[in-house]
């Protein structure tokens, strides 16, 4: 991850064929690796992921790989990754990506759902990605979806990742990406729409990050406005 994905979901704070791969599921009596039917739906306590990924490509020699990773956590003390200065009780990870080439038709298509409950009210997003190309023995597409999800003390839950889709060497293609946060009675999202400058590529992207709490959201502003310009300046330093 990033560090301009880091940056995202920490200034939020302040106010991602059928899937191969490998996932775990832990609990507090330890942990085990999940079957191959178990492995695209994860949950753990108050902490879900969901990941659910295709890739089609119609050609005399087409090429194509889906791959998910998926990770659940409630109830013991765990690194919140990638805010790797940060411990929770209750994490949720689920990434999906697909990709299709060499063929005169490709698609690839995927949809990630995340949740986690540490209190905040259940903040969850729902997330999906299409791509496709035609037209050329060339064609290709790909989709990405990436999200984390986790709880800070007993009031607040934050979600936060990337959905992408991008379709490229062909004369028709199209490309769409979905992602909408809902949670409990206070809550505030960020969204970014990035924009590709790759020649011949068509790109859509979401970048989003949701934070729910069970107590009153403040703004930059009004934070500013209770704890002081000096406190403001000694937290700086």
């Amino acid at each position: 991850m990033s560090s301009r994905w880091r940056c995202f979901a920490t200034g939020l704070m302040a106010a991602t064929v059928g899937g191969c791969g490998s996932a775990e599921i832990w609990s507090t009596g330890g942990h085990r690796l999940l079957t191959g039917i178990e492995m695209d739906r994860v949950s753990a306590g108050s902490a879900a992921a969901i990941a659910d990924v295709t890739a089609v490509a119609i050609g005399l020699a087409p090429r194509t790989s889906a791959a998910t990773d998926t990770l659940a956590s409630s109830g013991i003390l765990r690194t919140a990754f990638p805010l790797s200065n940060l411990l929770t009780l209750n994490y949720a990870f689920s990434h999906a990506a697909a990709s299709a080439s060499n063929a005169p038709f490709t698609e690839s298509s995927g949809s990630v759902h995340i949740g986690v409950d540490g209190g905040g009210g259940g903040a969850s997003i729902a997330a999906g990605s299409l791509a496709n190309a035609a037209g050329s023995s060339s064609s290709a597409s790909q989709i990405d979806i990436e999200f984390y999800g986790l709880s800070i003390g007993r009031t607040v839950d934050l979600l936060f990742g990337m959905a992408v889709a991008s379709a490229c060497c062909a004369p028709v293609r199209s490309v769409q990406t979905t992602a909408e946060g809902s949670g409990g009675e206070y809550s505030r999202s960020i969204e970014a729409f990035p924009v590709s400058i790759i020649s011949g590529q068509l790109q859509s992207r979401i970048d989003i990050s949701v934070v729910v709490s069970s107590l009153p959201i403040l703004d930059a502003g009004q934070v500013s406005a209770l704890i002081g310009p000096a406190l403001l300046q000694s937290l700086g330093q």
